[in-house]
């Protein structure tokens, strides 16, 4: 009798935890994706752009008010809600809009396609939130003053910029590939970042950029990326300190792999593998000092004339245990 009981109860919770799914068709996201696999467009549910201004406009289809964009969850860390299999094509406005919430939620499995003035998600004072398995054309992502922000497993193509963090510290930017992006496919104007595996490529100008401009720019991780085929150069920091760059795949951009400019001090640039970029390898620039370049394999970059594989045009920057053919001075050890 009690075997029978147990039975009948977790059949119950089963059927419980099932409503959902069968109410919406929900693909709830894993943890353990790690490659992001194409969507299936056609079966994808067309949708409206979305406008988020708060916590209350988290509703379900059919609310009559708010987002009507939730397919699941109440919100909280163990339940977020939960935005995904919808399709957004807008080429007047931003698709996916949210600003001023706290609560948890993620966007997953949604397919966007939108005209480059216009971006494809936009998230201003935000939040605990998830982007994840999903698929951006015309329009990219972009942070401002949001924090707790994972960006997880997506592909941005064909956008202005990629992935924008402004004034936004302390997220994490990870697995998501880029190509053919016309500015700076992961551009950080913010601190306390972690841009992880990431793979740009094609881009019109920059890879992976931090700036500083605006006092932020700092104590961001930029690690085990593949940056290669840019028009110009493969990772940039500019007036930024206290960054580390390492174990990055940079090759075959049009200008510098890794460069250190304006001002920037105290970075590491540690284990990277910088090859075949057409200006310098590693180049750190004027009143760029107290940067550390250790253990680095940087060769075929430049001319060996006007460009080099290591080029310091500053001076108190600690170069070693590089692996390199050509330097500008003859000082780098």
């Amino acid at each position: 009798m009690k075997l029978a009981r147990l039975f009948a109860v977790v059949i119950l919770a089963v059927a419980i935890l099932l409503v959902p799914i069968a109410m919406y068709g929900l693909r709830l996201p894993s943890s353990s994706t790690s490659q992001h696999t194409k969507l299936e467009t056609n079966a994808l549910t067309p949708h409206e752009p979305i406008a988020i201004r708060s916590d209350a406009d988290f509703t379900v289809p059919g609310a009559v008010g708010g987002c009507e964009c939730v397919r699941a969850g109440s919100g909280s860390l163990s339940d977020p809600f939960i935005i995904s299999d919808w399709k957004f094509r807008s080429s007047e406005g931003d698709a996916i809009w949210v600003a001023q919430t706290s609560v948890h939620f993620i966007i997953f499995n949604v397919n966007v396609n939108v005209t480059e003035a216009y971006n494809s998600v936009v998230l201003r004072n935000v939040a605990n939130g998830t982007i994840r398995d999903s698929f951006f054309s015309g329009g990219g992502i972009s942070l401002y003053s949001s924090t707790s922000i994972l960006i997880l497993n997506n592909t941005v193509s064909g956008s202005r910029f990629g992935i924008l963090l402004e004034a936004s510290n302390d997220n994490d930017v990870s697995a998501n590939t880029l190509d053919r992006i016309q500015q700076v496919g992961i551009f950080v104007r913010a601190s306390e970042n972690l841009v992880e595996k990431n793979h740009v490529t094609d881009g019109s100008f920059g890879g992976i950029n931090v700036d500083g401009m605006t006092g932020f720019g700092s104590d961001n991780r930029v690690v085990n990326n593949v940056v290669e085929g840019s028009a110009q150069y493969g990772v940039g920091l500019w007036v930024a300190r206290n960054n580390s760059v390492r174990e990055n795949v940079i090759s075959n951009n049009g200008g510098a792999g890794i460069m250190l400019l304006g001002g920037s001090t105290n970075n590491l640039v540690e284990r990277n593998n910088v090859v075949n970029n057409g200006a310098d390898g590693i180049l750190v620039g004027e009143q760029s000092t107290e940067n550390k370049i250790t253990e680095n394999t940087v060769t075929g970059n430049g001319n060996g004339t006007a460009s080099f594989d290591l080029h310091d045009e500053s001076s108190g920057n600690l170069w070693q245990t590089n692996r390199f053919n050509t330097r500008r001075p003859d000082t780098i050890s």
